[in-house]
């Protein structure tokens, strides 16, 4: 039995002895195809879409007061009013998505600063409620 167990105790250090990070490793960086996206604030005020379920009333009050998005070398980030600060990543020039805990709720924002007007929406994983703002 003891020969056993360590056998898989070897077995998991080899496993995961690879799979560390160390601080001299660069993080891997994933690049968009296009040119560099002009730096930016842009200030949204998202409201409540009709089809949305009755439940989304409860987060509408943190969700409809003003969001402001600034980027800066292709890299976004989105603050709230309320005080949520959130990373966003370019997934296409001049469009960013990235996901945020307000409240209880988890949702995912999209930014999108190509269109005209400018959009951002706010969808929960599950998509029963949304929200909605242009410029």
């Amino acid at each position: 039995m003891f020969k056993t167990e360590t056998m898989a105790v070897l077995a998991a250090a080899l496993l995961f002895g690879g799979c560390t990070q160390t601080a001299d490793t660069p993080a891997p960086v994933t690049t968009i195809a296009g040119p560099k996206d002009p730096d930016s604030v842009t200030t949204f005020t998202l409201a409540l879409l009709p089809e949305s379920i009755s439940g989304c009333i409860m987060t509408d009050f943190s969700m409809t007061r003003p969001m402001t998005l600034t980027v800066r070398n292709d890299q976004g980030e989105m603050v709230t009013s309320g005080g949520v600060h959130g990373a966003m990543m370019r997934i296409a020039p001049n469009v960013y998505s990235g996901s945020f805990i307000i409240g209880q709720r988890n949702l995912t924002f999209r930014a999108d600063l190509a269109s005209t007007p400018k959009r951002l929406t706010a969808t929960t994983p599950e998509g029963g409620c949304k929200w909605a703002a242009s410029t």
